[in-house]
């Protein structure tokens, strides 16, 4: 009987430790990936569209009468700590697909490894050289969105500190080459994040179960 009950137990626990695995097939792994790389598409969406709003209100204090400074200047400071909340989100979901990729290349490399037929193994290989340009294309535009944000980022906060102590007609006129400044930035960095996205779009097409194939 314990003999049994040992073997029973035993067996349980190999059935438990099979499951990550049987629920971690490569067609699953592709899927997931796919999602989080869309994941960060939507919140790379959302942060583009947040400069837009930041850089609204910022340009509006410059029109904004004597009465209204402290209302359009309070709301520029809203959009400021709301573009760094976002950023800071989009940084989460950049390093979670990140890894995942990296996971799922390395499953692939590994299964594709076990091939013993010449002909798929060569197309498999084929196949992961199509994909790597698409993952070298998201690096590099997000490390350009990085160069490019960081100092802008960084403008955008000075100038809540500056004009917070000097919010009057010379305040804002100090401000004004700043401001000039982000404007120009902020597009620079609008233009990085639209290239990492049609790239995150390009690879995660190309990885999901039915998708477009790799070009």
């Amino acid at each position: 009987m314990k003999v049994l009950l040992k073997s029973g137990f035993a067996l349980a626990l190999m059935l438990a430790a099979a499951l990550p695995v049987l629920g971690g097939s490569p067609t699953a792994q592709a899927e997931k990936v796919a999602s989080k790389m869309l994941d960060f598409d939507k919140a790379l969406t959302q942060a583009s569209a947040q400069i837009d709003a930041t850089l609204g209100s910022m340009n509006a204090i410059s029109s904004a009468p004597g009465s209204d400074l402290a209302g359009r200047y309070k709301e520029f400071s809203s959009q400021v700590k709301k573009l760094d909340s976002m950023a800071q989100k989009a940084k989460s979901q950049s390093q979670k697909a990140a890894s995942q990729r990296e996971a799922y290349l390395k499953q692939w490399e590994a299964s594709q490894g076990k091939i013993q037929n010449e002909q798929l193994k060569a197309s498999s290989e084929a196949r992961r050289n199509e994909l790597m340009p698409k993952i070298e294309a998201i690096k590099t535009s997000l490390t350009s969105a990085k160069e490019t944000f960081t100092p802008f980022m960084q403008d955008l906060n000075d100038l809540t500190l500056y004009l917070g102590n000097n919010l009057n007609p010379q305040g804002i006129t100090g401000a004004a080459e700043l401001m000039g400044k982000c404007d120009t930035d902020g597009a620079a960095v609008k233009a990085d994040l639209a290239a990492a996205q049609a790239a995150i779009k390009d690879l995660a097409s190309s990885i999901q179960p039915g998708g477009a194939p790799a070009k």
